[in-house]
């Protein structure tokens, strides 16, 4: 008897296909598969730590993570989809046990073939838990309920030292580099005279940069997550519907791009984009509370790499005539503390 559980995260149009015979020919090697568009949702070595959890389970378990697309059957209940997924899966599959399919950000689904678990009512119990954006804090607590060990974690105990020495020889390596950099007593503000392309956070590594933007989009699915846009009533088509998708299809080709190693013009490409999906999320949010969606705002005037400005600010140039430009937040904090 098979139990199915599911939990519709946000409605949503959505495109592509997945062959289930993928995710079958995946487990040959690895009880957890993830689709390489979806490493960003669930990184390789989590996956791993997943897969050392349920590698000896009996029953079974088998876990998916695929692209939210593979629903698109031409069904237009999505569950519908995902159940019809699962069962070509299960098919191909030939085999009891427990299985667990990640549909992106739309959909978790669950199913236990030819054995006794609930696994309806620990899907459910678990994604009251986690946001959407955690699908490995959901996964595990998942196996947590199905009874299979933890993964090994922790450190050696030798290592904590070693991290605590070259945490500092790394800051006091920061610190000279900053004091030979700092500008002289004559000279303006060093917002002026950028030696080196970076992000608003100004790292000076481009390894620290690409982490500073993994951070970013991970806060940006925390605020989709947070803001939990309810689209009852506003059905597929409206303005309100594709303000939504599109806040998700930023936040997914952002993820996509920082799973790699960017270079600094496609990390400054991820601050637009994920600046463009929150707009697009708060359009979303405004015309639901009935109120006028806010205007998209220009990049940073004095570096568009800082990505959207988020006020306009009087500025005016050597020799010239002031007028308002847009600023970001970074540049509007120096400039409050410095020239106008």
């Amino acid at each position: 008897m098979r139990f199915l559980a599911a939990l519709l995260l946000l409605t949503s149009t959505v495109s592509g296909s997945s062959d289930p015979a993928a995710v079958v020919e995946g487990w040959r090697t690895s009880p957890v598969y993830v689709d390489s568009s979806q490493r960003a949702l669930v990184p390789d070595d989590e996956a791993a730590k997943l897969a050392e959890r349920i590698k000896d389970q009996s029953p079974a378990i088998r876990i998916a993570v695929l692209p939210a697309e593979a629903l698109n059957d031409g069904r237009r209940d999505k569950q519908d989809s995902a159940q019809a997924f699962l069962d070509s899966v299960v098919d191909k599959q030939s085999a009891d046990g427990i299985y667990v399919i990640v549909f992106g950000g739309l959909i978790t689904w669950g199913s236990a073939v030819g054995v006794d678990t609930p696994i309806a009512s620990i899907l459910t119990d678990e994604l009251g838990k986690h946001s959407r954006s955690d699908p490995v804090g959901t996964l595990n607590g998942v196996l947590d309920q199905l009874g299979a060990p933890k993964a090994p974690s922790g450190p050696p105990g030798w290592l904590w030292p070693l991290v605590i020495v070259l945490v500092v020889l790394i800051a006091g390596a920061f610190a000279l580099r900053w004091w030979r950099s700092r500008p002289g007593k004559d000279e303006g503000p060093a917002l002026y005279r950028p030696s080196y392309d970076v992000l608003p956070d100004e790292a000076d590594t481009v390894e620290e940069r690409r982490r500073l933007a993994r951070e970013d989009v991970t806060r940006f699915g925390e605020e989709l997550d947070a803001a939990d846009v309810r689209l009852d009533g506003h059905g597929d088509g409206t303005a309100t519907t594709a303000d939504v998708q599109a806040a998700m299809d930023a936040y997914a080709a952002a993820g996509r791009v920082v799973d790699g190693k960017p270079d600094d013009e496609q990390l400054r490409g991820v601050r637009a984009t994920v600046g463009y999906g929150r707009w697009r999320l708060a359009c979303a949010q405004a015309r639901i509370a009935g109120k006028i969606a806010p205007p998209w705002r220009a990049l940073c005037f004095f570096d568009p790499g800082h990505g959207i400005s988020v006020t306009d600010w009087m500025y005016k140039p050597p020799g010239g005539r002031s007028r308002e430009v847009p600023v970001c937040a970074a540049c509007r904090n120096r400039l409050s503390g410095g020239e106008r």
